[in-house]
C-alpha cells in the first residue's frame, strides 16, 4: 500500500512537498465516485494499430472534442476496474470523477479515475497538456500518465507517473493490483510550480521509466516488474474530495510505441 514508501529510483529534483500519504493528513485526499458530463462516443484521435495486438507503429492523439461519461472515443479507451473511478470528458477537458465533498478512507481512497488504450508495444511514451483551473488547495490534485497498464474487475497494474497541481511532487508509482496496493518507485518535484498549458510526459524503454515536464526530465527510475501493457491517463484528488470536476485535467493526450 502507499503508506509504505519504497524509493527505488533516482531523482532529478528535490523531494520536498506533500504526496498522497502526507495529503491524507491534511483534511483532504482521496479518490471517490462518479460524475460529470455525458455525450455520445466517437473517435477523436489518430490510431495506428491501436486496438489489436501490440505493434511498434501504434499511436493515438486526441483533443477530447466530445462530451462523454465515461470517455470512450469510439472504443479507444478502456476501463474494466470496478474499484476505481472513470474518466469523463467535456468542454475539451478529460478529467477525473471521484466524488466531490465525500470523505474517503482506507484503500478505497486511492480509487483514481483512469482510462487506457490498447495495442501498443512494451516500449512506449505518452504526454498530456495540462488544464489547470481554479484549484481548492485544501486537498491535493494529480494528473497522471500511465504506462504498461493492465486491468481487470478488481486489479489494475502498471506505472503511474504523476504531477501534483503545485509541483510539490512528481512521482513514479507502481500499481500492484488491488485498490490501494502500490509502491513508490521514485520521486522529484517541479520547483517552479505547474501552469495551465504545461506538458506532462512519460516513457518506458526496457526497465527505464522517465517522467518529464515541458521536455525537462524531472525523475527517472528503473523497475522490471512489468514488461508489457498499454499507455493511459489518470487523475486523483485528495480524500476529502475538494474542488470541482475539470479543475485539473488534460486538454490533449498523445501516445505512441517506441522501438
Amino acid at each position: 500500500m502507499k503508506m509504505f514508501l519504497v524509493f527505488l529510483g533516482s531523482m532529478a529534483c528535490g523531494s520536498s512537498g506533500s504526496s498522497r500519504d502526507a495529503a491524507v493528513d491534511e483534511a483532504s485526499d482521496g479518490r471517490g465516485g462518479l460524475g460529470g458530463g455525458g455525450g455520445t462516443a466517437g473517435a477523436a484521435g489518430a490510431a495506428g494499430g491501436v486496438g489489436g495486438s501490440a505493434t511498434r507503429g501504434a499511436s493515438y492523439a486526441t483533443d477530447f472534442n466530445l462530451a462523454e461519461a465515461p470517455l470512450r472515443e469510439g472504443d479507444s479507451w478502456r476501463h474494466n476496474g470496478l474499484d476505481w473511478a472513470v474518466v469523463n470528458s467535456g468542454d475539451g477537458i478529460a478529467f477525473g470523477t471521484q466524488a466531490l465533498g465525500v470523505l474517503r478512507a482506507g484503500p478505497a481512497q486511492y480509487n483514481d479515475s483512469y482510462a487506457y488504450l490498447s495495442g501498443f508495444a512494451p516500449n512506449q511514451q505518452a504526454s498530456g497538456i495540462i488544464h489547470k483551473g481554479q484549484i481548492d488547495p485544501s486537498c491535493t490534485h494529480e494528473v497522471e500518465i500511465l504506462l504498461r497498464w493492465k486491468d481487470g474487475a478488481h486489479a489494475a497494474s502498471g506505472y503511474e507517473c504523476n504531477l501534483a497541481y503545485d509541483g510539490a511532487y512528481a512521482e513514479i508509482v507502481r500499481w500492484n493490483g488491488p485498490v490501494g496496493d502500490y509502491t513508490y518507485v521514485a520521486r522529484g518535484q517541479v520547483p517552479g510550480g505547474v501552469r495551465d498549458g504545461d506538458v506532462l510526459s512519460a516513457s518506458v524503454v526496457g526497465t527505464t521509466i522517465t517522467l518529464s515536464v515541458n521536455g525537462v526530465t524531472v525523475v527517472t527510475a528503473t523497475d522490471a516488474t512489468f514488461s508489457e501493457g498499454d499507455p493511459g491517463m489518470a487523475f486523483w484528488r485528495g480524500s476529502n474530495g475538494c474542488g470541482t470536476f475539470g479543475d485539473y485535467g488534460f486538454t490533449h493526450y498523445a501516445a505512441s510505441s517506441l522501438p
